[in-house]
């Protein structure tokens, strides 16, 4: 039942960001890790990410149409 909670409570924080395919939040790391996974994201041609005025450590991961 605390799962359902927590879930609950996640889903309403974002509920006023973009839609985004995937929201990745860390734990208690580094903001240099954060970084480095943001940067290696973002070397994809399927993948953007962006932390647009996000609480803490998380990333939004969007797939990039191919154009």
């Amino acid at each position: 039942m605390s799962a359902n909670k927590t879930d609950k409570t996640a889903t309403q924080q974002y509920d006023s960001y973009p839609d985004p395919d995937a929201i990745v939040h860390f734990g208690d790391v580094s903001e240099e890790l954060v970084e480095l996974i943001a940067e290696t994201l973002e070397t994809s041609e399927f993948l953007s990410a962006s932390r647009d005025e996000l609480p803490e450590t998380t990333l939004l991961v969007e797939e990039v149409a191919d154009e």
